[in-house]
């Protein structure tokens, strides 16, 4: 599951960094691994789909050549699964803003869709969240006030923000925004990945890597 921050435009080197980080999992991804794509828009009701749903097809240099084609192999994988998968991510990264940016919201929808059916420790799952994870919604304004995961955990909303993530690997690439700031100070510190190491690991997740950008 890779979500998406589409509330602010990203950087060229920011962009350059996704790309490669989305290359190694997408390298790396076995025959029949799923890749869910989605943008931060969720709400606390809806339920939100992917931009893209898709499964990786086997690498030409794994092909059986006593019993496969190597070139209909490679041609299947470079247009069926490489290309379609680098177009919806160039796509997505495009400059855009959004008033809003509902990124709690946004991770439960996106893991009840992806993850709902599935069964804990069935299968390994694994969440990619590309985000400045500035939370701005009317439930959790980080731009108001203070990260503290304490203090949401005991309001009557978490109940409604709660993700299921269901054992879940977790990494945040971690986009960094000198614009973020309240009352003349930066939003993004080490109070604020707290804040989301905290929210994760309540939410059943294992945060592995959170990686500046």
């Amino acid at each position: 599951m890779i979500l998406i921050d589409r509330s602010d435009p990203i950087s060229e080197q920011q962009g350059q960094r996704i790309r490669q980080s989305i290359d190694k999992l997408k390298n790396d991804a076995s025959f029949g691994l799923r890749f869910d794509i989605y943008t931060f828009q969720g709400d606390a009701v809806h339920s939100l789909e992917p931009k893209l749903r898709i499964c990786a097809l086997g690498k030409p240099d794994e092909a059986n050549p006593w019993i496969e084609n190597p070139e209909l192999v490679r041609r299947q994988y470079e247009t069926k699964f490489v290309a379609v998968l680098d177009q919806t991510i160039s796509e997505l990264l495009r400059a855009s803003s959004e008033p809003n940016s509902p990124i709690i919201e946004s991770l439960r929808a996106a893991a009840i869709s992806s993850f709902g059916s599935i069964e804990v420790g069935k299968i390994p799952l694994r969440v990619t969240m590309i985000s400045d994870m500035v939370q701005n919604t009317r439930l959790s304004n980080q731009f108001q006030s203070e990260a503290d995961f304490r203090k949401l955990s005991q309001s009557p909303a978490w109940a409604a923000l709660q993700p299921r993530l269901k054992g879940a690997n977790v990494d945040i690439l971690y986009l960094l925004r000198l614009s973020a700031a309240r009352n003349g100070k930066p939003v993004q510190n080490r109070g604020h990945q707290l804040f989301w190491e905290q929210l994760i690991e309540s939410s059943g997740g294992r945060l592995l890597v959170v990686d500046p950008l």
